[in-house]
């Protein structure tokens, strides 16, 4: 395929020739064969988007990083002459969030057998809701579950789903004293020993203060499922700043001077615009 080519995401074919530009100035192609028009983002989860995907990588990487408001990046952005709404920001994190968490998936390092499990709290809609966490040994956030409850049921739906999100069933679970966990350790994990107290809390009881921290300029959310998007997002930069995914050896090659986590975005985001 030739400098001027881009395979039609329709037909596949490589006979494609350039047919104009589109609303956004970005280069247009047409299909030789299905004759079909496209760009470079046709049938990629950028598809549809008035900005290309690099500003939407930014924005939604600065949200889950930083602790920042959909106010305060629209401002960042406007200082490098991007003009964008904050209710853009908003669905760009909904939508992208979890498909940069998806990209990355292949990439997740084991978690550990020895789990930290434990809740914090957030406001939605002005009530509390609980958000079940748990990291390992090394200190990786092995999942995230936001429920509007605090019971048996809610720490048993965590367990099945951090078990389906890594594959590792843990040999040791510590927690606090709480009613909701022996029975939902024992209806899920039965032969994992459980320690629970106040000592052996300490680590979860620390990490908590990082999403604690990301969550305070929200001020809370409006439903449940922003709530969980947040959460899972802000774990999964934890994460990749962590060194928690094999991505590393694949931004040797880069020269820039930028920092890891940016790279592996990079890389990320070209992983999405190829799908």
């Amino acid at each position: 395929m030739s400098g001027n080519e881009e395979a039609c995401p329709t037909c596949g074919a490589v006979a494609t020739r350039k047919d104009g530009y589109d609303r956004r100035g970005g280069q247009r192609f047409r299909c030789g064969e299905c004759r079909c028009r496209f760009t470079a983002t046709t049938g990629t989860p950028f598809s549809g988007y008035r900005f290309p995907p690099d500003v939407i990588a930014l924005a939604v990487r600065w949200y889950l990083r930083f602790r920042l408001s959909y106010a305060d990046v629209v401002e960042l952005l406007a200082e490098r002459g991007v003009r964008v709404d904050p209710s853009s920001i908003y669905a760009w994190v909904r939508e992208f969030a979890p498909l940069y968490a998806d990209a990355a998936r292949a990439f997740r390092r084991a978690v550990g057998v020895r789990w930290s499990v434990d809740e914090t709290y957030v406001r939605v809609a002005g009530e509390w809701a609980y958000v079940y966490r748990a990291i390992d040994e090394q200190g990786q956030v092995i999942d995230v579950y936001v429920s509007s409850r605090r019971a048996s049921a809610d720490a048993a739906a965590f367990f099945r789903q951090a078990i389906a999100a890594t594959g590792v069933v843990p040999d040791e679970v510590t927690t606090d004293c709480a009613a909701a966990y022996p029975p939902a350790l024992s209806a899920v994990i039965p032969g994992a020993l459980h320690e629970t107290g106040k000592a052996v809390q300490q680590r979860i009881e620390r990490d908590h203060q990082h999403l604690k921290g990301r969550l305070y300029p929200t001020r809370g959310f409006k439903t449940l499922a922003g709530a969980r998007v947040l959460c899972a997002g802000h774990a999964f930069l934890r994460n990749l700043r962590g060194g928690f995914y094999d991505l590393t050896q694949r931004t040797a090659a880069q020269t820039w001077s930028a920092s890891p986590v940016c790279r592996i975005w990079d890389v990320l985001t070209a992983e999405l615009s190829a799908r």
